[in-house]
């Protein structure tokens, strides 16, 4: 750690926490001995979560303040003590009371003073991020969960938005690590340098959807070989990995989100790698203006994440200015967090495609879509003799023909509605809740006996 650099922090501090006193025109409404103290407690929870030493822990703590009246000395004991309770309590820091009072002011105002001094706290944030050189993944997790607290605090009280954030911490977990490794001229070795994350074991192993399989396995194959790119110093493409689902219910698209998502945070695409799975109506509220916040709230809860956007059409209405306001709330979200946000939206075929070209800007942002082909006879048999293994279930002979027998019916017969392997689930617990009853009957049994599926457990198949 050099002098040099906790001299320049010390001084942006300064500076920047000063001219936000100087353009704030209630001069008496903030105590900004409050706001060292936060920015004090926020720096050891980014601290906690990386490797960093003590000594220059401390170093930059003792210059965290805004005028000399408020500034605090810290010892090294006290530091590591601080930053060892915040890693074995894994505490987050809440909207502190200075900036309540300024999300107030500008609602009061319509001003949006808390947003810049939230952005001014996010640059600060990630300058105490890499006071080591460079900035992990779990820092970058933190200096976001920070920030968007403030942001969303801001949204619920309807304040104005801002379009001038230009850090992002992701960017710098990429650009900074990567820029410290020494560029290779020698052979690339493809295979060792990108090797397949664990999750596409999950999509290989589930029943059928090899198409499916196919164009996910492509978007690996390309993410993979940008990343080799990168790393020896060369320009890497940039393209969306937002995604559109189609097809018919129950062909596994909530499943393979959920994947996809595990990969896309191996492949270093996203920091979390959760879903949040979401339709219209966990998106959209019953008057105007609370739409986009409570959008807002969904989008926060994804970040670092996918966000799973179920029978997404539904918010696509020419007389629907709720779910216009989602999809305007969402699309802004994609453009500010597209580093780490994904989306994912999903439906009928033709729904979905009538929904992607009623915007410009969702027709700019998904441009790949993912058919999922309904489940044959012989994978709905695969998927459901799977559930019985699963739940150690046997098949007698002559109840496993009823069930294929079924199936091939079911399927020829399918509409647009067909459940696929939700029909198959159905189809199961009816099954075992008819065994169930039938075994009740039972003085005594067997383990064999009621492991075993017989005939008369399928009779509503008939």
């Amino acid at each position: 750690m050099k002098n040099d650099y906790i001299k320049t922090l010390h001084k942006n501090y300064q500076s920047a926490i000063n001219s936000f006193r100087q353009d704030f025109p209630d001069k008496g409404l903030i105590n900004f001995g409050s706001v060292d103290e936060y920015l004090r407690s926020c720096a050891l929870m980014i601290w906690s979560k990386g490797n960093v030493d003590a000594a220059d822990c401390k170093a930059v703590l003792n210059e965290i303040y805004s005028s000399s009246a408020n500034r605090r000395t810290y010892t090294n004991y006290d530091v590591t003590k601080a930053i060892d309770f915040h890693r074995n309590h894994n505490q987050s820091a809440s909207v502190p009371e200075f900036f309540i009072k300024l999300v107030k002011f500008d609602a009061a105002h319509r001003t949006c003073y808390s947003r810049a001094l939230a952005e001014i706290f996010e640059v600060l944030f990630i300058q105490f991020a890499v006071i080591d050189e460079r900035m992990e993944y779990a820092e970058a997790s933190q200096v976001t969960e920070l920030y968007e607290k403030l942001i969303y605090h801001c949204n619920l009280n309807n304040i104005a938005a801002r379009n001038t954030k230009k850090m992002d911490p992701y960017t710098l977990v990429r650009d900074m690590n990567i820029a410290s490794e020494p560029i290779d001229d020698g052979p690339i070795q493809i295979g060792a340098e990108g090797k397949d994350p664990e999750s596409i074991k999950e999509l290989d192993e589930l029943v059928g959807l090899e198409n499916v399989k196919t164009e996910i396995r492509s978007i690996v194959n390309f993410a993979k070989i940008q990343a080799i790119r990168k790393r020896r110093g060369l320009k890497a493409f940039p393209i969306s990995y937002h995604l559109v689902f189609i097809g018919n219910p129950g062909t596994g698209k909530t499943t393979v989100a959920r994947i996809v998502a595990k990969v896309y945070k191996e492949l270093g695409l996203l920091s979390k790698g959760h879903l949040v799975e979401v339709d219209r109506s966990g998106l959209v509220a019953g008057y105007v203006g609370q739409t986009a916040i409570k959008t807002q709230g969904v989008i926060t809860k994804a970040m670092g994440g996918i966000l799973f956007i179920d029978e997404a059409y539904m918010l696509s209405n020419e007389r629907d200015v709720f779910g216009q306001e989602a999809i305007d709330t969402l699309l802004k979200a994609m453009e500010d967090h597209r580093d780490d946000l994904i989306v994912i939206v999903a439906g009928y075929e033709s729904l979905m495609k009538k929904f992607i070209e009623s915007n410009p800007g969702l027709k700019s942002r998904f441009n790949r879509f993912i058919h999922f082909d309904d489940y044959t006879p012989s994978e709905l048999y695969q998927i459901f003799t799977g559930l019985c293994e699963k739940n150690q279930y046997t098949l007698s002979e002559e109840a496993s023909e009823i069930v294929k027998e079924f199936f091939c019916r079911v399927y020829e017969a399918r509409t647009e509605s067909f459940g696929n392997g939700r029909a198959v689930r159905n189809c199961f617990e009816k099954m075992i809740t008819n065994q169930a009853n039938r075994m009740a009957r039972y003085d005594e049994a067997s383990i064999e006996q009621i492991q075993t599926i017989e005939a008369e457990d399928l009779a509503f198949l008939g």
